[in-house]
């Protein structure tokens, strides 16, 4: 499974934000500094499927525009 979620991640890191870039023009947008598909492949890799997940999960929850925090 983890392999599994690692794949998917490059699959949209590879092809789908390129899409998005090209087609529609959507620049990065990311608040963080290592974008949050990168957190979420090194958090997973390191922690697991679970723990690293939750932590992505966390990361994306916080990367929009309304989240008032850092």
């Amino acid at each position: 499974m983890k392999k599994i979620a690692l794949a998917a991640i490059s699959f949209y890191q590879v092809f789908i934000h390129t899409v998005l870039r090209n087609l529609f023009g959507i620049s990065q947008s990311c608040r963080f500094q290592t974008s949050c598909s990168t957190y979420a492949k090194q958090s997973i890799s390191q922690h697991g499927l679970f723990t690293g997940g939750k932590m992505a999960t966390a990361r994306l929850l916080k990367c929009q525009p309304f989240y008032k925090g850092n």
